[in-house]
């Protein structure tokens, strides 16, 4: 009986609730509902510049009042006392707050309005802080009462929090250096005064997020009815008038949380269908990228680029992905930061050949697409072209087939896809110049900034990394690569770009006459090693050089000691120098020689001149050197290298003391002496440096910066294109010819004869050629697998391919790129997949004839080059072959793994009649396996265009 009485004052008391819930007017109250607001809280509740209060959860809050009928006051409060206001009832209901489990017991908290994420700010000059680990060492800022400080701490204990009273003194924290990190949402508050400092400092590319949790109201404990009030008054306000103010204030609708996107689907490789239905192409999986980074789902759409644009207008697609920037003014809708740059090339009939330039063909009718953005600039520097513009690529390309026009201008991938899908890649050639940018741009709603703001905020955080493999795995031109070139940019701190800004040109410092070190042409340009540096480090950094040439060393060192100049190149940081001076980075080494007369016979020491007189000019570091270690040696400060040589071939000194580079280009001037160059033990290699003036420390960081981007091939080619060193005999032709006509045949002769006799002079020539086999054996075959490189590459298929022409035989070249290979590079280590790749190179070997060529192209690519084929189908053999290897295991010192290969097969004549079109053909087809399941070779020939498993 007992337990009956309390089940039904129970379900009295539960009745009695239910009915106040449902039948409590807050609309007769005679004052209006209070609700706190934080003043900081953007952009879900704030108080803007005009000092009112606004935000998302305002706009919903208001949206909310209306539907209920009810009067509301926002009340502005720092983050503390808005909680505290609520649990005290002095305010009616809280704005909108994380839930967490302490906030559940002290408040009746709402339904979800959305999922929220939290994040960590981080400095952007503390690199590699990409875990809540990683933070353990530094001091997080939080503002009072946030939810961070109970999250954070239950994430890691181990974590340093600093507590702010309100978000923005946490802000001049951040700024004043106190903290390096700081915990928000998803955006800086904009109304901060000093916003854009702050947000240079701390770049949306360095925000971490580290949790995702439910965003709602909440009120006290008690209020139940005011809860069911609440509930019942945003279950009446449409969802779509939800989303408006969700994309309003965050740039799209947390409901969905999905993003659709809209894709030109006849843009290969840039942006297609592929045969399964899927989105694919270099701009898709660059939104796939941004996608996993910002942890926004994205939905691809394939649309023409008219109906996207009105799709857009209408707000039922949110981003059209990829669009000219030609006509995005014409769309009426709001272009976010740049995306991309595609690069246009001029294609020539193969009607006209040996066309090097465009002015060629003046007069002539050239293609050219509408919505082109160069070709205004087109028209006014070719006025004698005949330019007919076209809508559609089928349209120009059957004007091209036709003869209709001569030439067109279009994009390098784009439209090599469509001549190789069409089987018209035989008909046409590429000149080297011009080339032509056209910026792609992602498009908005004209009225949503914040997902424009989203988009540009998700791009900067992208892994350049990332985005350059992206890029290589679908552009056939790597010399286009627009993220490569991004890459190799040194990223500056906010404290560098500032001083680069107030410093807009560096003196310089050069000698005039220090070939191929550095000299001064006869248009007064700067020419050689430095200058070449300079360049690269100019385009990377922004560093602006202004030239000043001197004719001696000496005078350039002065200068530099005495202000006059800011820096000069080629300088040995000794002790005394760095005193006075600042060095970057080395960035050349060069050994130093001697420069002597042959019939002295290589000298290997310095010990060998002992007694003896030896020219050096005045300033270099090594002066000090010799006469500390070599007294013995009798050293004459020349001026400059022409007054040292000069010393040399008059016979006053017995050698003359310069780098390997510097002495090389001597030997290559006439002269009736002949000389020869020893290079001297004992002497440790040159390690060039740039000096600098004391005051400029950034100017160092800025210059160092710059010269870690210079990678080992660019290195490469500007020690191939200045460090020349031809063997000679000592004896010019010319200078032959001279003395032959001026004496006599017979003292002629009886040169001649003291030369073969000399063995000495024979030993050293031996020597030098070996060192040149060496040089050249270098610049044609790759370092680790000692197979040939690209550069062997095309010299042979260029040489074989005027032969096989009269011959009337085939060449296939068979693109190669390893299934598995990064997977296991980034597993076992880069020593794993080098000693991988040198197994590879040694099987590939084994499937080819001595006559033929392996290539390593460069990272996980190979190429074989076979010659003198009849069929096509004898290098479908050798492609069997190589699949067949491919698939065996690997025993690798760490591990045993397997792989697999794509390979795409071009055949001359069928394919293409130059290097460039064969490569380019087989490279695509390789990337068509790689996309259709991998693992197999296909050719492009119409005989035998299909996949071969």
């Amino acid at each position: 009986m007992k337990n009956t009485m309390i089940f039904i004052l129970f379900i009295l008391l539960f009745n009695s609730n239910t009915l106040y819930a449902q039948t409590t007017d807050f609309s007769t109250l005679e004052r209006p509902l209070t609700i706190a607001i934080n003043k900081t809280s953007y952009p879900f509740h704030f108080i803007d510049e005009n000092g009112e209060p606004a935000g998302l959860m305002v706009d919903l809050w208001r949206a909310w009042a209306q539907k209920q009928g009810v009067e509301i006051e926002f009340v502005p409060l720092v983050w503390e006392e808005t909680l505290q206001s609520v649990v005290k009832q002095d305010i009616d209901i809280h704005a909108g707050l994380s839930r967490t489990k302490a906030r559940e017991e002290i408040y009746n908290l709402s339904s979800s309005f959305f999922f929220h994420d939290r994040h960590i700010f981080i400095h952007r000059d503390f690199v590699g802080i990409d875990t809540i680990e990683k933070l353990s060492p530094y001091t997080i800022g939080v503002v009072k009462g946030s939810s961070h400080i109970d999250t954070l701490g239950k994430l890691n204990p181990a974590l340093k929090l600093r507590i702010y009273e309100n978000r923005y003194q946490l802000y001049l924290a951040a700024l004043a250096g106190e903290v390096i990190a700081f915990a928000g949402l998803e955006k800086i508050s904009k109304n901060f005064p000093q916003y854009k400092k702050l947000t240079n400092s701390y770049p949306p590319y360095k925000r971490l997020r580290y949790h995702r949790g439910e965003y709602v109201s909440a009120v006290a404990k008690s209020k139940n009815a005011l809860l069911a009030f609440i509930e019942q008054g945003f279950a009446k306000i449409p969802q779509q008038e939800k989303s408006l103010i969700e994309t309003k204030w965050l740039g799209f609708d947390k409901q969905t949380d999905t993003l659709l996107l809209a894709f030109t689907p006849e843009l290969p490789p840039y942006m297609f269908v592929s045969h399964t239905g899927k989105a694919q192409g270099l701009f898709i999986d660059i939104w796939r990228l941004w996608s996993e980074q910002t942890g926004k789902d994205i939905e691809f759409i394939a649309e023409s680029m008219s109906e996207a644009v009105e799709k857009i207008k209408e707000r039922t697609i949110d981003i059209h992905t990829a669009y000219p920037e030609s006509i995005v003014t014409k769309t009426g809708l709001k272009a976010t930061s740049e995306l991309y740059e595609i690069n246009s090339v001029v294609y020539v009939s193969r009607r006209l050949p040996n066309i090097s330039s465009l002015r060629e063909l003046n007069g002539r009718s050239i293609g050219v697409f509408e919505t082109a953005p160069y070709k205004e600039m087109l028209a006014k520097k070719f006025p004698q072209l005949k330019l007919r513009f076209f809508v559609h690529y089928q349209q120009m390309l059957l004007a091209a087939e036709t003869g209709e026009i001569d030439a067109m201008v279009a994009s390098s991938e784009n439209m090599l896809e469509k001549l190789i899908r069409n089987n018209q890649q035989a008909l046409f050639y590429q000149l080297d110049n011009p080339n032509f940018q056209s910026k792609i741009y992602s498009l908005v709603h004209s009225e949503n900034e914040e997902l424009a703001e989203l988009i540009k905020e998700g791009f900067e955080q992208l892994p350049i990394d990332k985005l350059v493999a992206i890029e290589e795995s679908w552009l056939t031109n790597k010399n286009f690569s627009y993220f490569q070139h991004i890459k190799q940019k040194a990223s500056l701190t906010e404290q560098e770009s500032a001083w680069l800004f107030t410093h807009s040109k560096i003196r310089l410092g050069v000698l005039e006459h220090w070939a191929p070190i550095e000299f001064v042409n006869e248009q007064g340009q700067l020419m050689g090693i430095n200058s070449d540096v300079l360049k690269i480090v100019s385009q990377r950094t922004g560093l602006q050089f202004q030239i000043t040439p001197y004719e001696t060393w000496y005078q350039l060192y002065q200068s530099l000691l005495d202000g006059k100049i800011d820096m000069l190149a080629n300088a040995t940081p000794t002790i005394e120098r760095r005193e006075k001076l600042l060095f970057s980075k080395a960035y050349w080494d060069l050994p130093w020689v001697v420069l002597h007369p042959r019939n002295i016979g290589k000298q290997l020491s310095l010990e060998s001149f002992y007694g003896k007189q030896i020219a050096i000019v005045k300033g270099y570091h090594l002066v000090s050197k010799i006469q500390q270690e070599h007294p013995n040696i009798s050293l004459k400060l020349v001026d400059d290298i022409e007054e040292g040589i000069l010393a040399l071939q008059s016979g006053v000194v017995d050698g003359f003391i310069e780098n390997l580079a510097t002495a090389s280009e001597l030997l290559k001037r006439e002269s009736l002496l002949p000389l020869m160059i020893s290079v001297v033990e004992k002497i440790n290699l040159d390690k060039n440096h740039f000096a600098m003036r004391k005051d400029w420390p950034m100017l160092k960081k800025i210059l160092d910066k710059g010269l870690t981007t210079i990678s080992p091939v660019e290195k490469q080619v500007i020690y191939e294109k200045w460090f020349d060193v031809n063997i000679e005999t000592g004896l010019n032709k010319s200078v032959v010819v001279r003395v032959s006509t001026q004496i006599g045949i017979i003292l002629f002769i009886v040169i001649v004869i003291i030369v073969v006799w000399n063995r000495r002079l024979y030993v050293e020539i031996k020597t030098r050629k070996r060192l040149e086999e060496k040089m050249k054996h270098m610049a044609t075959h790759d370092e680790l697998t000692g197979l040939a490189n690209r550069v062997l590459l095309k010299d042979r298929l260029n040489t074989s391919i005027s032969f096989h022409q009269r011959q009337s035989l085939k060449i296939a070249v068979l693109f190669i790129d390893l299934d598995g290979f990064k997977n296991i590079n980034d597993t076992y280590g880069h020593d794993v997949g080098d000693e991988l790749l040198v197994q590879v190179a040694d099987k590939l070997k084994t499937c080819v004839r001595q006559s033929d060529t392996v290539v390593r192209f460069g990272g996980d690519e190979f190429v074989l080059l076979l010659m003198g084929l009849h069929k096509n189908n004898e290098a479908s053999f050798v492609a069997e072959k190589v699949l067949a290897v491919m698939q065996q295991p690997f025993k690798l010192s760490a591990v045993t793994v397997r792989i697999g290969c794509s390979i795409g097969i071009s055949m001359y004549p069928d394919d293409g009649i130059t290097d460039t079109d064969l490569l380019k053909v087989a490279d695509t087809l390789m990337y068509r396996v790689k996309a259709n399941g991998k693992n197999h070779y296909v050719f492009n020939s119409f005989q035998h265009n299909h996949y071969h498993i």
